[in-house]
């Protein structure tokens, strides 16, 4: 009779803890559920439920990975300009030094332990170009960006970061600007094809994407995408549905967008970008939310904050993302 270990060269383990990460076709038995387990691959991207955010907020800035994010200021109904931070390690949310400046639809780039936040609405109503600088325990203000906006999008690391789109007030109008950031100074780059406001980012500040937003105030959501090279925008096939205050995570090639307000309201719909065009996913977020904000890859994202239209304007709900083709766990019956 033919054996697993005759056909593989090795036996089936025996442990206590199912193994992380997981490979392809990997089987074991897990001897604490008494269960025999396979690494089968997903074939659409599902998302989890995970640890809940400290303190509920909206239009917070998020960066970093699916197991080391930061989430910084934003709205709540305790704080309109919230000064929280958090750090996330894959499964709880613990509080940190607070931002120096409190404010809402503010941007952020980087990782859990370098990290960038610029922008922003304060008091006033009044923009804000506030940089700060995040090195894994403070906060640390710095050059300001050259335009102050609201409504921000921003992509990369700490030393390589890049600003686009937003709102200029006065008077209010939705910006095309893209800045430039070096870990010291902002410099004025190349602007975007199509004003925007509330869009989704992923990538670089050499490969990058901008998609969805805003080009008229409160009237008309868009589904355009842009690419960066670097040096200039190129305007590429667009999304799905058109939808602002969106999320985003991933690369230029491999993006991930998420969430957001659409026609007729609020989504949770997720879409799959491989570098041409983009694919509905069939899982939505279990929540449908917008002004949230993403970390992460398209295989590995995640998903914290936001609303969902009526109060409190702050959710504290966080989704992890497993994108198609990832390994996952299923455990092996007769049936």
């Amino acid at each position: 009779m033919t054996t697993y270990k005759g056909i593989n060269g090795f036996a089936v383990q025996s442990v206590a803890t199912d193994p992380s990460p997981l490979n392809e076709g990997q089987v074991w038995y897990n001897n604490a559920t008494y269960a025999f387990k396979l690494a089968s691959v997903t074939t659409a991207g599902t998302w989890a439920s995970g640890g809940n955010m400290n303190a509920g907020r909206s239009f917070l800035a998020g960066f970093g990975t699916q197991t080391a994010a930061i989430g910084a200021g934003g709205y709540s109904t305790v704080n309109a300009n919230a000064t929280n931070a958090e750090s996330y390690n894959g499964s709880s949310w613990t509080a940190v030094n607070a931002i120096n400046t409190g404010r809402r639809m503010l941007a952020g780039a980087g990782t859990q332990t370098a990290g960038v936040i610029f922008g922003g609405y304060i008091d006033g109503p009044t923009q804000t170009a506030a940089t700060e600088k995040w090195n894994g325990t403070s906060w640390t203000s710095v050059n300001s960006m050259n335009n102050a906006r609201n409504q921000v999008a921003g992509l990369g690391i700490q030393t390589a970061a890049l600003a686009m789109g937003g709102i200029n007030s006065p008077p209010e109008t939705i910006s095309n600007r893209t800045e430039s950031y070096n870990g010291t100074s902002w410099t004025a780059v190349n602007n975007l094809n199509t004003a925007r406001r509330m869009g989704a980012t992923a990538g670089t500040q050499t490969a990058g994407l901008f998609f969805g937003g805003e080009t008229a105030i409160a009237t008309t959501y868009s589904s355009a995408t842009e690419s960066w090279n670097g040096t200039s925008w190129t305007s590429v096939n667009s999304m799905g549905t058109a939808r602002y205050t969106l999320a985003g995570a991933g690369t230029q090639t491999a993006a991930l967008g998420f969430g957001g307000q659409a026609t007729p309201g609020i989504i949770g719909a997720t879409e799959l970008w491989n570098g041409t065009s983009w694919t509905t996913n069939p899982n939505s977020l279990a929540t449908a939310r917008k002004a949230l904000a993403g970390a992460g890859t398209q295989t590995v994202g995640l998903a914290f904050g936001g609303h969902s239209g009526t109060p409190p304007y702050g959710l504290v709900n966080t989704e992890a993302f497993t994108g198609p083709g990832s390994p996952t766990t299923k455990t092996i019956t007769t049936s």
